[in-house]
């Protein structure tokens, strides 16, 4: 996980398009069989990353809806407040790991512009406030993380964190 953060909605905005051009970039040179059959060893494959990674992009976009966080990683509410970040994986991978690619692609990219498109009209005082302004009634200790930093950790951070794996995966397989 990266340690750089933004501060501002245009910082957020930039890191956001770089790391979602450069995921894609990669994903689109792989091909569907290295997207499909290398795994690691939890059995995860790059397609499984990339619902991962769409999970989680949702749950953000949830948060800036002031919809609960475990629907729009689509797990039970339960495993989400577990706050077991193992187990709330798990019920991602659970649910996805039978989606076709192709319809794990179009999601991610369904739900990549519906973010940037709610992010749209948020200014940056808003993006400042809170976790407790957007899900007040979620339980919890205290007010939470700024807006900003749940975004980003849902969307660019974790593109490049997911990006990092997925390469080595590819790559491991390719050394073999």
């Amino acid at each position: 996980m990266s340690d750089h953060s933004v501060t501002t909605k245009t910082e957020l905005l930039e890191a956001i398009n770089h790391h979602w051009q450069a995921v894609n970039q990669a994903i689109n040179a792989l091909s569907e069989a290295q997207m499909t059959t290398i795994q690691d060893g939890q059995g995860w494959t790059v397609k499984d990353h990339i619902a991962h990674m769409a999970a989680w992009e949702r749950s953000a976009l949830f948060f800036l809806q002031g919809k609960p966080r475990h629907e729009g990683l689509r797990v039970p509410e339960a495993i989400y407040l577990s706050e077991d970040a193992d187990r709330i994986n798990a019920a991602i991978y659970q649910q996805q790991r039978a989606t076709p690619l192709p319809e794990v692609m179009a999601n991610f990219h369904q739900v990549h512009r519906q973010l940037m498109s709610a992010l749209e009209p948020i200014t940056d005082a808003e993006l400042l406030l809170p976790y407790r302004h957007f899900l007040p009634d979620e339980p919890g200790d205290g007010d939470g993380l700024p807006g900003i930093n749940v975004v980003y950790g849902n969307s660019a951070n974790h593109y490049q964190e997911h990006w990092a794996w997925m390469r080595e995966l590819v790559e491991q397989s390719s050394n073999k």
